[in-house]
């Protein structure tokens, strides 16, 4: 690479305080890639199940679940190609779509062929997981499974880099999300094995990798590693990612780094004195002042950092001096409980059983900062998980917040679903389908097919638009917050809405807004374009 270009891509390297050049919401982040989009208006209220607020739905050929990019006038998503065959139920090929953003028309696909296959509909990722990415002339697509390539808006390929798929040692989770930083766009991976930095000895452990955007060329890889459980979020500072976690992940130490966007040098790294449990499977949020973490047991706590210099500040419990709101099933009515002391918490929807106590987990990459609160989902009922010792986890099917200066904890329980007469679910697990657009079931696991609480899936992180907080579950359950509330009761729980009938629905992506006030979102079989107006039957309507 010519030392002119070089300088040009570390030039280009924008703040998240400014938007990414490119689309209207070039990446599932969002245009300051870092899920947060406080200037944008999007609608809270909608139910695909009843036609309300539907503007079109444009079917896909087959399952995903990555995130949408959105240019001017077109959209783009991922899924995996439809099987020729019944019965198959991995793939290592991925599909990428231009969908016409005004009708929900389909206008072309390009396929990936990837290495490593995936589960397909997987509840910890799949080969569709990495969303695309865009900006006004130019689409890049991923396939986790090996390769991401770059297309005109026409569908023309313009190029294509293989990438080292995750190894078989491991699952099948890679969570990290691509991120378009100025001319740049930064994935994670392991490193090449013709790479002049590749170490036998470290051949599983993976790291920032920043790719030019214009000729798929490596620019740098960050000194410090990175686990590819871990969603790095870009801020001020630079890139926060992190490592630890289950399945024995390799990269060490355990701790977190701040990465230099335009050089991959480290800015700072953390690592925790004492204790074990730690792990990076987070969205790692940082903002001018401050970077975030979770510890886990014995005592679960959050963990505030000097943005600039990575020293920790202060601690705070997530189980002690709580205030607790859940549903009343007997009463039909929420119920507040405050200075509640989690551990003695008796859990109404998953009775403890003799000697268990109650534990926080918040659950994998559903966290988000925003108004001066840490936002997190807790994992419900998590017994096979053994960080969460000598108990389970809850509180049942809650989200919960802490105040990042005072240290207040907060948990509202959620509906687990809502059914097609608009009638909220609550309190107890429920399942649904994994189906493709055909009928064809074409999940490997039961797991799959679960509501994604009490296995600890790997929901799409959250994303604030506007003043609200919207959180995504497995069976298209779509929650939104107000992140304004004083207080975390049903008065801040906005709208409950659903991506499509209750049992038959299936998602694990984040939404996408534009300027004009239309969300998008998509399930694993269509994508939908929702407005505060009338439905419509625009041309991508779907028919069943």
């Amino acid at each position: 690479m010519s030392i002119a270009r070089l300088l040009i891509l570390v030039l280009s390297v924008v703040p998240s305080c400014a938007p990414q050049s490119g689309g209207v919401w070039p990446q599932a982040s969002g245009p300051h890639a870092n899920w947060s989009v406080p200037e944008v208006h999007a609608p809270t209220s909608w139910s695909v199940a009843r036609d309300e607020h539907i503007l079109w739905r444009c079917p896909l050929p087959n399952a995903g679940q990555g995130g949408l990019a959105l240019s001017r006038d077109k959209l783009f998503v991922e899924t995996f190609p439809e099987q020729a065959r019944e019965g198959v139920r991995q793939s290592n090929r991925v599909l990428g779509h231009c969908i016409d953003r005004a009708t929900g028309a389909l206008l072309w696909s390009v396929e990936l062929q990837g290495g490593r296959p995936s589960p397909q509909m997987y509840a910890f990722s799949d080969s569709t997981s990495w969303s695309p990415v865009c900006d006004e002339t130019r689409v890049w697509f991923f396939n986790s499974s090996g390769v991401m390539a770059c297309y005109d808006h026409a569908g023309n390929p313009i190029w294509e880099r293989v990438i080292r798929s995750q190894p078989d040692a491991f699952p099948f989770n890679r969570q990290c999300e691509p991120i378009l930083a100025g001319e740049l766009i930064l994935t994670i991976e392991p490193i090449a094995i013709t790479h002049k930095r590749f170490e036998p000895e470290r051949a599983h452990w993976n790291y920032l990798h920043a790719v030019d955007r214009s000729t798929g060329s490596l620019v740098w890889i960050a000194k410090d590693p990175c686990t590819f459980y871990c969603t790095p979020v870009l801020g001020p500072h630079g890139v926060l990612v992190g490592r630890g976690g289950p399945h024995d992940v390799p990269e060490k130490p355990i701790g977190l780094s701040m990465i230099d966007v335009a050089t991959g040098k480290s800015v700072w790294s953390f690592e925790p004195s004492a204790g074990d449990g730690w792990e990076a499977l987070y969205a790692m949020h940082a903002d001018a002042q401050h970077a975030y973490w979770f510890k886990n047991a014995p005592e679960e706590s959050h963990l505030v950092l000097d943005a600039t210099t990575g020293a920790l500040l202060r601690e705070q419990s997530l189980v002690r001096d709580a205030r607790v709101t859940s549903w009343d099933a007997s009463k039909a009515q929420y119920s507040t409980r405050d200075h509640v002391e989690i551990r003695t918490l008796a859990d109404h929807a998953f009775p403890l059983q003799q000697g268990e106590v109650l534990h926080v987990h918040p659950q994998w990459h559903t966290n988000i900062v925003a108004n001066g609160y840490h936002w997190f989902l807790c994992t419900t009922n998590n017994r096979r998980n053994a960080l969460a010792r000598a108990g389970h986890s809850g509180p049942a099917f809650s989200l919960g917040r802490v105040h990042i200066a005072t240290g207040k904890v907060e948990y509202l329980e959620l509906p687990v679903g809502v059914a097609v007469d608009g009638a909220r679910k609550y309190g107890a697990p429920l399942r649904t389908k994994t189906l493709d657009a055909r009928g064809v079931e074409i999940a490997d696991e039961d797991r799959s097919r679960t509501d994604g609480w009490e296995i600890d899936a790997f929901f799409p992180t959250p994303v604030v638009i506007g003043k609200h907080l919207y959180l995504t579950t497995t069976l298209g359950t779509v929650a939104v917050v107000d992140t304004t509330a004083s207080v975390l009761d049903a008065r801040a729980l906005t709208a409950v809405n659903d991506l499509g009938e209750l049992g038959d629905c299936w998602s694990m992506s984040t939404p996408s807004a534009a300027e004009d006030g239309v969300l998008y979102h998509r399930t694993a079989r269509e994508v939908v374009a929702i407005g505060e107006g009338s439905s419509s039957t625009a041309a991508g309507r779907v028919r069943r």
